[in-house]
């Protein structure tokens, strides 16, 4: 089963030059990992999620690593980030 790709990460990582390797190094995991997830080839497992929000500084969220089922891990920021949209 083909997941969703994960537009939101690709997104961020094309707008400079050496994000994806970046990324890659600072989850331990090799740059081919990091693309079979980026095309959906393989789902970026929930302990990851976290970690790529914060590398990417908040410019890309948990749930949009994890778009088939990130508000039900994480229903606490889904809700926050609900609030700050209509706030």
């Amino acid at each position: 089963m083909k997941t969703t790709r994960l537009h939101q990460l690709a997104k961020y990582l094309k707008a400079e030059r050496g994000r994806a390797s970046a990324l890659a190094k600072h989850l331990g995991i090799s740059h081919s990992y990091l693309s079979q997830m980026l095309s959906g080839d393989r789902p970026m497992p929930p302990e990851m999620c976290p970690e790529v929000e914060a590398f990417s500084n908040g410019a890309v969220r948990r749930q949009d690593c994890r778009p088939n089922d990130g508000d039900r891990i994480w229903p606490e920021s889904a809700t926050c980030s609900r609030e700050v949209a209509h706030g």
